[in-house]
């Protein structure tokens, strides 16, 4: 069997006598240990892991399929067990089929059945492991820590609280990107002459502010604008400096230079105030300008001197 032979899925509910069998294959046995008879899993304090299973709401397991049949399975309950913590975290149960270990097979059964207990609002679970069973390190690896020792055993805990956490500033990330691939999208049509999807890029009703007063509703009139002017003048510098970031906002702040048919040059700092749709369209840009020919009126004493120079884009 190789590796990607298995298939991990849900276990069926006709299918839950079969926990009886992974029951006793996870009993571990040290190097020359005698295998106890099968009526062990029959013990109440076994039984806790299989009675009744399916009949309680915390009650999950997964299974590998392999060539047609069940060669391993990960289950949890909440339960008072060996690895028990407390009556709001479930504890884990795994094992394999002798001849399907060693494949990976139980870090997927492992990773899915964690993933399966977050998405229905667990954020901890936990198992006992014997100190020199070798699946302890395979629970390390899914982040499980040792949080007390019994004995020969070790009672462990995985807190995926930081997991949701770092989840959520993945996502979080992911969304930033792509707001700020956008943003780049938008400027470099202006630096290209080239609509390369404006109407997609903002919302149909989309409300957009220039620094000097121009107001534009609907993509289809930025559209117009954006076509007219492009007529009239080039862009020949919009750099972008750094962006920030907060809930359905963005702020980026920008450089822009640009060379009219007329022959006068505009160019000024600026920042983009940009509000975005749940589609991920701009819905909402307004835009304020700093002049680039800036200078100190006050440099010659208290009284100010102004230049007599009109600020070309305001």
């Amino acid at each position: 069997m190789k590796k990607t032979d298995a298939i991990i899925r849900r276990m069926r509910p006709e299918e839950y006598g079969l926990l009886r069998e992974f029951l006793y294959q996870a009993i571990y046995l040290p190097e020359g240990v005698e295998p106890p008879p099968w009526s062990v899993v029959d013990l109440p304090e076994l039984q806790v892991y299989v009675a009744g299973f399916g009949t309680r709401p915390g009650d999950h397991c997964l299974v590998a399929e392999a060539e047609g049949k069940v060669a391993g399975a990960a289950w949890c309950r909440i339960m008072e067990d060996y690895g028990h913590i407390d009556s709001n975290t479930p504890s884990l149960a795994i094992s394999l089929l002798p001849e399907c270990r060693g494949l990976g097979i139980g870090t997927r059964l492992l990773n899915g059945l964690l993933l399966l207990l977050q998405e229905s609002g667990y954020l901890r679970a936990s198992l006992s492991v014997q100190k020199d069973n070798p699946a302890l390190r395979l629970y390390e690896r899914a982040g499980f820590q040792i949080v007390a020792e019994k004995g020969t055993e070790y009672l462990m805990l995985r807190d995926m609280t930081q997991a949701v956490q770092q989840e959520n500033v993945d996502m979080e990330n992911v969304m930033e990107k792509q707001r700020e691939d956008k943003i780049r999208q938008w400027f470099s049509m202006w630096l290209d002459k080239d609509d390369t999807g404006i109407g997609g890029l903002f919302a149909p009703d989309a409300v957009y502010i220039e620094s000097w007063g121009p107001e534009y509703h609907g993509s289809g009139k930025i559209k117009v604008w954006f076509n007219e002017w492009n007529t009239r003048g080039t862009v020949q510098r919009w750099n972008i400096r750094q962006y920030f970031h907060k809930e359905d906002q963005t702020v980026v702040e920008w450089s822009f230079r640009c060379a009219m048919e007329d022959g006068v040059i505009q160019s000024f700092d600026g920042l983009s105030l940009i509000r975005w749709n749940e589609a991920g369209q701009i819905c909402f840009l307004q835009e304020f300008g700093c002049n680039e020919n800036r200078y100190d009126p006050y440099a010659q004493g208290k009284t100010p001197v102004f230049r007599e120079e009109q600020t070309l884009w305001f």
